[in-house]
C-alpha cells in the first residue's frame, strides 16, 4: 500500500497518536520544501495536524519518505526508519522516542 503524504494529516494508518508504524506503507513525498541534507535538492517537508509535527524525509530521491519524526505538542516524539524487505513491502522501525 502506498500512503501519499497528505494522508498523513488525515491520521488514517498506525495507532490511535498518529500514522506512523510498522505497517504503514510507502509513504509519497509530494513537494518537499527543506534541504535537510544541504545538497541543494529539496528532500523534507513539515505536516502539523491535530497537535502533532510530522517531518519527512526523501533522503535517497525515489519520491518516498526513507525517515519520519512525529513530534506531539506536549513534547513526545518517535522517529521512524522505512525499509524495503526480500519481499517487497516497507516496513517502518522506530529508531527513537522520547521526550522534548
Amino acid at each position: 500500500m502506498t500512503m501519499h503524504d497528505d494522508m498523513l494529516l488525515l491520521g488514517t494508518l498506525g495507532t490511535a497518536q498518529h500514522p506512523m508504524g510498522p505497517d504503514a506503507g510507502e509513504v509519497e513525498l509530494h513537494a518537499p520544501t527543506a534541504d535537510l541534507d544541504g545538497d541543494g535538492l529539496l528532500d523534507t517537508r513539515t505536516y502539523a495536524t491535530g497537535g502533532t509535527l510530522y517531518v519527512a524525509s526523501d533522503l535517497d530521491e525515489d519520491g518516498f519518505a526513507d525517515h519520519i519524526t512525529a513530534v506531539e505538542g506536549e513534547g513526545g516524539f518517535e522517529s521512524w526508519q522505512a525499509h524495503r524487505g526480500a519481499d517487497g513491502e516497507v516496513r517502518w522501525a522506530r529508531t527513537d522516542r522520547g521526550s522534548l
